[in-house]
This record gives structure tokens, sequence and C-alpha cells, in this order.
């Protein structure tokens, strides 16, 4: 079986480099910009992408590891052309409507072995990328490796990270230096213009991780084998392509976009919107919690998340695990107050000192009424989001009981930690965590390592993910102007601005709500900023823009772009325009053109950008000043390293 593999191996890699002889079938994007072309060579199926006429991916294999090997090679049974036409309206999103035109091809196969077996490729191109993936029949399939080839052209360099939280390096990497086990979105600055590589649809799958084949070339590399007795098809193996890093950002809604339609029947409960973390601003205690609540509800944000601690310790402690706290907090040795929070049981609220971890000196007091938070919360316009442990404690329950406790209680949402990615069984869990919350009601923000998919398109209800290293991991700011290109390509990303970030700057922290798109980007901290109390730094006259800044949006623009140096967008919500602009290791002052306005309006334009002159102790806070601006004029957003700028651009009267 090994030296079959390692034919069928070498002869999809001959595949690969030998293009000039393959017979290729080919397609153009709508816009004619890019060409796919699947062929056959010595029985094998490879393809190939171009931009504007240079070649992006030289000739790729198509191939398929399984416990029972493809043998003898595939005949094309046929090649049928898809043309569509189209467009899809999202609950809420970056726009109001999403392109959904393509050209592609389906490469039926049959395979020449004995077993003659049937495969399909479903291939796609977009005016933002292309996607093709595998369609399985019935059968006893058994899928052990994904040997999907990526031949970026010479000359390409490539930004790689290796564990999710990871701070992105710089300056970017020969793709000889890419090591196995990159992650996606691995972003490609080609000879001409920029590509990233994603996967979309991942429902019933392995996760996607980058590889290398024998000769230096990226290769898909799953996280586990894939089996299934049913018809099935792969994820998405997506290239988004942008002429530049700021189109590269814009064609991201093609993620979402080879997704299913919406499989919620009613959506009217799910409601995107700014949510407050207990983190940085309050204690789990109730008193202080209803001070955010009347904090926030007056200051534009829709919930309040209550993050560790709520229902103990995170994960049921073990005998073992309350000696090794004995040992590490000597004074909590004798009392017994605290004993019964590490049962960590998510159908309870705690009472009292609640440890952190065993081995850690962190201890918090909980003294919560949760009928009555979540009762004050909603005469305040404002719902609640539950944390809960999901690698032990949500996987230990019968999800959907505790989804219908928490929907009984009038719970708003929650957010899952420490979800196990990677393996088939981990994604088919997280897709029926997902259904689950939608049958009772309840919106996610899922924390750790998964990354999205584009399935908020068909469970809305999933507002947002981590799945990147944000703003807890302490990341310099040359890392935040690195995710815009690579991280957030491929869904929402609950970065957890924390307002204010010494080192950074309040106009810097701001401008996530703005270049980062998040239904519900959770902020920790602010409200001893805008109160006058902590150590956060003093925020002024730009709450005003954080009352007024939606979480989802009409339009997008990205009006300049320069990966690991600066990212500017524009986003609207009605008539109003928003701009965040922000900086990494560098002052930056671009000049952004202003067309996208409304020709012959005025607009009032309220400026907050970096006041360095009042700069102290490494915070630095923001400035107000307004203007007169129509689409014909340049704005100038000068900002200082690790800076920012926010904008609000008014219809005027």
């Amino acid at each position: 079986m090994n030296r079959i593999l390692l034919l069928l191996l070498a002869a999809a890699c001959c595949a690969a480099r030998a293009g000039d002889d393959i017979t290729w079938t080919t397609t153009r994007s709508p816009d004619g910009a890019t060409e796919l072309a699947l062929g056959m060579r010595a029985g094998w199926p490879v393809y190939k992408v171009a931009r504007h006429g240079a070649t992006v991916l030289e000739p790729s294999a198509l191939m398929l590891e399984l416990a029972a090997p493809f043998a003898g090679g595939f005949s094309v049974e046929s090649v049928t052309p898809v043309v569509t036409n189209a467009t899809w309206k999202p609950l809420y999103g970056e726009r109001t409507v999403y392109p959904e035109s393509y050209r592609g091809l389906l490469l039926k196969l049959a395979e020449q072995g004995p077993r003659a077996r049937r495969l399909a490729i479903e291939a796609r191109v977009y005016n933002e990328g292309m996607a093709l993936r595998y369609v399985f029949p019935a059968g006893a399939w058994k899928l052990k490796r994904e040997l999907t080839e990526f031949r970026f052209v010479a000359g390409s360099k490539a930004f790689p990270i290796y564990w999710t939280e990871e701070t992105f390096a710089q300056p970017p990497v020969a793709l000889a230096e890419v090591k196995a086990g990159a992650h996606t979105p691995l972003t490609i600055q080609l000879p001409a213009g920029f590509a990233s590589v994603l996967e979309a649809d991942c429902a019933n799958y392995a996760r996607l991780h980058l590889g290398k084949t024998a000769d230096g070339a990226l290769v898909s590399l799953l996280t586990g084998a894939v089996e299934s007795a049913e018809p099935f098809t792969s994820p998405w193996r997506v290239i988004l392509l942008g002429d530049n890093e700021g189109q590269l950002i814009e064609h991201e809604i093609l993620i979402p976009t080879l997704n299913p339609p919406c499989a919620i029947a009613d959506t009217s409960w799910i409601a995107p919107g700014k949510t407050i973390s207990n983190e940085g601003s309050a204690p789990l205690v109730g008193r202080d919690l209803k001070r955010i609540i009347d904090f926030a509800g007056t200051n534009g944000f829709k919930y309040l998340q209550l993050d560790w601690g709520w229902y103990g310790t995170e994960w049921k402690w073990t005998d073992a695990d309350r000696d090794t706290f004995r040992k590490t907090m000597p004074r909590y040795a004798t009392r017994t107050d605290w004993i019964a929070n590490t049962e960590a049981d998510p159908f309870k609220v705690a009472q009292g000192p609640v440890p952190y971890r065993c081995d850690w000196k962190s201890v918090t007091t909980v003294d919560l009424d949760l009928p009555d938070l979540i009762r004050h919360g909603r005469e305040h316009g404002m719902g609640l989001c539950l944390y809960v442990e999901a690698a032990h404690t949500l996987r230990a329950v019968d999800m959907d009981k505790l989804f219908g406790t928490y929907e009984a209680w009038g719970v708003a949402g929650l957010k899952p930690g420490f979800v196990r990615v990677g393996s088939q069984e981990n994604t088919q869990w997280i897709r029926r965590m997902i259904a689950t919350a939608a049958q009772h009601r309840l919106w996610l923000c899922i924390h750790d390592g998964h990354l999205p998919d584009g399935s908020e398109r068909t469970y809305p209800n999933l507002f947002i993910c981590e799945g990147g290293g944000g703003q807890e991991g302490s990341h310099p700011a040359i890392h935040d102007v690195t995710l815009p290109f690579t991280r957030c390509l491929a869904g929402p990303f609950d970065y957890t601005p924390l307002l204010y970030a010494k080192g950074k700057t309040h106009a810097h922290m701001l401008a996530f709500l703005v270049a980062y798109y998040g239904p519900a980007q959770t902020i920790r901290g602010g409200y001893h900023a805008w109160t006058g109390g902590g150590d956060q730094g003093k925020g002024g006259a730009e709450l005003e823009f954080v009352k007024r800044v939606p979480a989802v949006w009409d339009d997008t623009k990205v009006l300049d772009a320069k990966i690991a140096q600066r990212v500017v967008v524009a986003r609207r919500s009605g008539g109003t325009w928003f701009i965040g602009g922000m900086t990494g290791a560098e002052a930056q002052t671009p000049e952004v053109k202003l067309d996208f306005l409304k020709p012959g309006s005025s607009y009032t334009a309220t400026i907050f950008s970096d006041d360095a002159a009042a700069a102290s102790g490494g915070w630095c806070p923001a400035k107000r000043e307004t203007k007169r601006v129509t689409a014909a004029d340049k704005l100038a957003l000068p900002m200082e390293k690790a800076g920012g700028c926010v904008v609000i651009l008014d219809p005027a009267p």
C-alpha cells in the first residue's frame, strides 16, 4: 500500500510540475481578471490560476490519500461549465448586499482501478478569488490526508504563524522558509498583488493547516482523519486575490458567500451589538455590574459579558487540584467557603471566593443575583452574555438542557472558551453547539483556537470568534496592522480591545471598532477611564465616538492599506460614514480620498486624533476637531507610532 501511495504522489507531483503538456479547461471570473484552469496529466487532476495574465499558481496537484488508495488514475466523465450571476442579503454584515457571481467547472472523475470509485471536483472563480472542493458520493470514505497543492509563483513571500495567538513576524518570509504546520489564513505577497489561502464551509471535516511537499510547495495539511459513509463535500479551499492589500481586505466577503444560506427560520431575535466585558471594568458583584449596565446602556452598548468565575472554576477540580491550591494560597488552606465553587456547575451561580487556577495566586469573589442582573439589564436595553468553558465543562453536560436553562433565565448570548478545534469530531461538535444555541435563541462569541469559516451566513447567531492573537496577548502595534490582512480575512475577530492600553494611543484602540469587523466586538475596560477611576488613562470626548459607532454596516471600503504599517477603513451605517485608522511601529499621515461620499453633499467630519502634546506616562489621549468636507476633498489622518485616528462623517444639514 505504501508503494502504491508513493507512486500516486509521484504522479501527482509530476503532473504539477510538467504544465506544458497538460490539456486545460479554463474559465474566467465575471470581471475577466482571474483565470482558473483544470487539467489532467497521466490520469491525475491539476489546476492553475492567473490574474491579469500573470501567474498566481503554477500547475498544482489535486490529490487525496485514502485508507484504500486510489489506483490507476482517473478518466474524465465530464467537465461541465457553471455560470451564476446573483447577490445575497445577509441578516447583518459588512454591507447590505454581497455579490455571489462566479464562473465554475464541475469535473467528474472515474477511478481506473478495480474499485471504480467516483469523485468530483467543483471549482469556481469569483471577482474576489477562487475556490475548489472535493465532492464525495455515498460510500465508505476514510480519508487519511488531503494533498491539495498551492504552488505559488516564484518570488512570492508569506506571513506565517504556527499557533493561533502567535505574533506575526516581519518582514514576510520566502515561501521556502514557511514551515509545515502554518495556519490559515496564510497571506502571500505575490510579485504582482496579494493572495491568501483559507477555507470556507467546514461542517464535517478536519480543519486546514498547511504543510510542505517534498520539493517545497505548500500543500493542505489536515488536523486529523475524515470518515463518512454519506455523500459529503470537503470544505472550500479558497484563495482570496487582490491587486493590493486594501482590495484583499474588501474581498474577504467571499468566505461567508461560500457557505449555505441561513438555516434559522425565525431570526427576529438576532441583534448584533457592541459588548462590554466585566474584565477590566467590574468584579462579579451585582452592584458593580449594575453600574456598568447603567453606563453602557446609555453609551451605545447592547450586551454585558460576564467572563470566567460566575459559575465557579472554569472546569471541575480534582482533590489534587484543591491540595495544590491550598499550597499555592496558604491563607485559604483552612477555609472551606471556596471548595463548592470548584465543582464548576454551569447550571448554578457561584457565591463567595472562586480561585482562578489551582497553581495561580488569583481569587475573585462572586456576589451575584443573576435574575436581578438580567432584569436590570433589560430595563436599560442591555442583554447578558455568559462565559462557559467548553473543552471540559460544556462537554460534560447535556448541552440542550443547559442552553434551555439559559434561555429560561433570559440570557442573550454565550462565550464558549477553550473550544477544542481541529479534528472532524471537534468540527461536528462546534456545529452542533452553534445549532443548539440557535434553537434556544442564544448568540455565540467563540473563543480561543476556533477560526471562523463563514458559517455566520448559515447560522447568524454566531456573531464573532477569537481564533487569533488578540489584546490579552499584549502584542506590539505592528501585529494590530497585520491582522486585518491575515486573521481578519477569515471572519469577524473578537480582538477584545482594552480601552485603554498603555503604549498604544486612545485613538489606536478606538480604531479597532471600525478597522476590524465585529458584530459583537467585546471591549474590556473603558468604564474606569471614562468615569475617572483606575489607571487606564483618562478618556475624554472620544466617548462620543464609542457611543455612536455601530457594530454592523451597510457598506465597507478600505481607503489606505500597507500590511504591517497602517490600515484605514471606512464603513457606512445609514447616511453616516465612520473611519478607523491605525499605525504600527512608525508614525504615519495617510491622505485619504473622500470620493465615496455622496456627490454634491456636504458632511461634518468629527475627528478624534492622537494628541501627542498631552501624552504622558505611556498614555496618549485623543483630541477632537470638526471640519466641513465633501466628496471632492481629501482628509489627512496624522497618527503617532502605535497610533490612530477615528472619524464620524455626518451629512451636513
